[in-house]
């Protein structure tokens, strides 16, 4: 249990550190996916995190087990980058939605 929630807190850490870059990523939105990969994979080099030897499952490679746990928290970084998005499009339309109700019927704002 506490290797998925390193897993999923390490996908955080890496969306995070993408978010810096966000200005230039803005420009071209293929690259996302190819950021989050290179952060992910030099993540878990650097913590050397390989998530199947806690696991116990038998990986050919050492190596080959923390990159794959690298795409796993590239993985993670793009699901947490989309649900983000969700939410924040979520109360967008909520604040929008409100702000034309209020102009639609005449409501004035009490606080």
């Amino acid at each position: 249990m506490y290797a998925f929630a390193l897993l999923a807190l390490l996908g955080l850490a890496v969306l995070a550190v993408a978010q810096i870059g966000h200005r230039f990523l803005s420009r071209a939105p293929e690259f996302w996916a190819f950021v989050l990969v290179g952060l992910g994979v030099g993540a878990a080099w650097l913590v050397d995190f390989d998530l199947f030897e806690i696991w116990g499952l038998p990986v050919r490679n050492d190596t080959i087990g923390i990159t794959v746990t690298g795409l796993l928290i590239a993985g993670a970084g793009y699901f947490w980058r989309e649900l983000l998005h969700f939410f924040a499009g979520l109360a967008r339309k909520l604040t929008d939605e409100a702000a034309s109700m209020e102009k639609s019927q005449q409501l004035r704002r009490v606080a």
